[in-house]
């Protein structure tokens, strides 16, 4: 509603970016912002103000149309939280950018690359930013794709544990049994961040109930502990706090012999 009322009291189209932008495309945001974000030309003489914040900056590449809003492309507004964002955050915006599933915007998935999105960043007017930005995108991985698997990726390796591989395919002797969200070979442990969304959005319930979807659950979770895998789950209240998470993971054998990210 208030990106519609300044939308509609605007002389000019306004051009959103940055959190706004984020906000249409669908990328993952740490809380509904509270300030519109929009680019304005240099010189313009318009300024930050009731409730609008004003950027002077250049859109970087084609614009898009999201349901009557100009919006800047979706590679600009994960750069730009990128390096607005800490490094939790900034990671979590950008593994949604780089996963492959369409974001909520998109009539089908039009997917972007490490390698397009680092042009993007070769465009940023200071070496301080693009450091930022460069260390956010390799770290970044596009097989996460929930807020938050990419927090406990983040707080794993501050805490110095060893790197999972990610979107893993386990398999008995029926077939595919699950594809877990990480998955530690070495010491056979699986690793399921359980977001809630799977048991209350139309797109993860699939026309099932949700009480069949936890029945499904316990019935993968079985079939992944027949292979002779350990399964150590967690909730959003672990993922969002690194001494729980890591209370979490000891707890289940994780190997912690990693040199801890610094951020």
């Amino acid at each position: 509603m208030t990106l519609q009322a300044v939308l509609r009291t605007s002389t000019n189209a306004p051009l959103f970016a940055e959190e706004s932008a984020a906000f249409l495309w669908g990328l993952p945001l740490p809380e509904t912002p509270t300030m519109v974000d929009t680019l304005v030309p240099q010189g313009s003489g318009r300024r930050t103000g009731n409730g609008v914040r004003r950027i002077v900056r250049p859109a970087v590449g084609p614009c898009v149309q999201i349901g009557g809003f100009t919006v800047t492309g979706k590679i600009q507004p994960a750069v730009e939280l990128a390096l607005r964002y800490d490094l939790p955050w900034a990671v979590a915006v950008m593994d949604r950018a780089l996963n492959a599933v369409r974001l909520p915007a998109e009539r089908r998935a039009n997917p972007v690359g490490k390698p397009e999105i680092a042009t993007y960043i070769e465009s940023l007017p200071t070496a301080r930013a693009r450091r930022k930005a460069t260390r956010v995108l390799d770290f970044a991985n596009g097989l996460a794709m929930l807020p938050g698997e990419s927090l406990s990726r983040v707080h794993m390796a501050a805490r110095g544990f060893e790197a999972p591989e990610l979107q893993y395919e386990v398999h008995d002797s029926d077939g595919h049994a699950a594809t877990v969200d990480f998955y530690w070979k070495a010491s056979g442990i699986v690793g399921e961040f359980d977001g809630l969304t799977k048991y209350l959005k139309p797109e993860y319930l699939q026309g099932r109930t949700a009480s069949q979807v936890v029945i499904d659950e316990k019935i993968r979770e079985d079939r992944i502990r027949s292979t002779g895998r350990h399964v150590v789950r967690w909730l959003w209240e672990t993922a969002v706090s690194p001494a729980a998470l890591e209370r979490c993971l000891r707890a289940a054998g994780v190997p912690q012999n990693a040199t801890p990210l610094v951020f």
